[in-house]
């Protein structure tokens, strides 16, 4: 938190007169951006953690030669990637949180974030996004496997893959592409006529919150895999929580196409929020009604850990590497915003660092970040692998 003001004051400064003169320490520290930012990390860095733990698990579990060390390396994977779900499950909208009171602190450096030379950076953000939904359900829906009595619920799976796809297609569309002048001819203009809509942040919005409800619902199928409700009212709570999920998609998409012809501040400040509300109350009341539905359930198949193919090791792996890059980039994305400014609108960098790199050059750079922290990783790996080793020695 200490750090993080530091990193907010420069973007939001506050407590400090047109001069730059300190006038309030207090609201120095405590400016526009600081709690979002605090919220955003500390999501962040546990659903980070969670997938580190997690691939070191998978690592283990693949080189693993008995039962027991498979099954043991098995549980920690999954309590590891549970972790990370369910921070990864929340990201989003503290994400949205952060980039709404950018904009509410200034439009312009908002704008500057969301468009410009930016807005590709937010194309591989989608893409790395995509990709952590995708393998966050696919390690569920394979972990699935190694219950006895999930069959039942393996029909959904292939319906959940379908709204996954397609929200991901839609985040990941771009508002304007990059055409030769021949192409934008054949278009009629910079956007597509059918899909330049989804470009719009109200539709990436609305697709988030469908892949968020869709991976709450593999939880929930995965979670109730292995039992059955004993309570009387079970048919009706089953009924009540599938209404819920669905009334609140309805509700999140009514919202998401209303918002496209809806003022920005109406939607930035009414349509959105709203939507995450819905989302985040139909979640919190599911999860209420399966708790106590399913608190003395008849257990039907044991949970067989280890039982699980090697291939859903490398979704874990996957995770952990997408995370860390994912944080480097948005972490690059926060700080350029400032562009020529050190302190936003008090003082200019005038040093000969004071310019945006390249979107290449930025990639480039997270990337080699990203390869460096995983080699240390690997490091802690080795030395811990041989410190067991030497253990069973003696």
């Amino acid at each position: 938190m200490v750090a993080n003001s530091w990193a907010t004051f420069m973007m939001t400064p506050a407590g400090v007169d047109q001069n730059g003169n300190l006038t309030d320490i207090f609201l120095a520290v405590k400016n526009y951006a600081w709690m979002p930012i605090n919220i955003h990390r500390l999501i962040a860095n546990v659903a980070f953690g969670g997938a580190v733990a997690s691939a070191y698990a998978a690592y283990r579990f693949l080189g693993a030669t008995t039962k027991e060390d498979k099954a043991h390396y098995d549980w920690m994977g999954y309590t590891g990637n549970l972790v990370s779900i369910s921070a990864l499950i929340p990201l989003p909208f503290a994400g949205y949180f952060l980039g709404k009171e950018i904009y509410g602190f200034d439009q312009s450096m908002g704008v500057a974030m969301m468009g410009g030379i930016y807005s590709w950076l937010w194309i591989i953000q989608a893409v790395l996004i995509g990709g952590l939904f995708f393998a966050a359900n696919y390690y569920l829906w394979l972990g699935m496997g190694r219950i006895q009595g999930s069959e039942r619920y393996r029909g959904a799976v292939k319906f959940m893959l379908f709204i996954l796809a397609l929200s991901f297609a839609v985040w990941a569309t771009p508002h304007s592409l990059v055409a030769s002048l021949e192409e934008a001819r054949k278009l009629g203009g910079a956007f597509h006529p059918i899909l330049g809509r989804f470009g719009f942040m109200t539709y990436k919005v609305t697709v988030v919150n469908f892949m968020i409800l869709t991976t709450f619902f593999s939880f929930m199928l995965y979670r109730r895999s292995n039992k059955i409700e004993t309570v009387s009212w079970g048919l009706m709570g089953k009924l009540i929580q599938y209404a819920i999920l669905l009334i609140t998609s309805a509700g999140v998409l009514f919202l998401g196409i209303k918002g496209e012809h809806a003022q920005t501040q109406v939607r930035v400040e009414i349509f959105s929020p709203s939507q995450v509300g819905m989302v985040l109350l139909a979640m919190i009341t599911v999860t209420i009604i399966d708790v106590l539905m399913y608190r003395n359930a008849k257990i039907i198949g044991e949970i067989e850990w280890g039982k699980m193919a090697p291939r859903s090791q490398y979704a874990l792996v996957f995770l952990a590497i997408s995370f860390t890059w994912l944080m480097g980039l948005m972490g690059y994305i926060r700080s350029a915003i400032r562009q020529y400014w050190h302190v936003w609108g008090k003082m200019v960098d005038r040093s000969g660092y004071g310019y945006t790199p390249s979107i290449g050059f930025a990639t480039t750079t997270v990337s080699i970040v990203v390869f460096i922290f995983f080699c240390i990783v690997a490091l802690v790996f080795w030395m811990s692998i041989r410190s067991e080793q030497q253990a069973k020695s003696t």
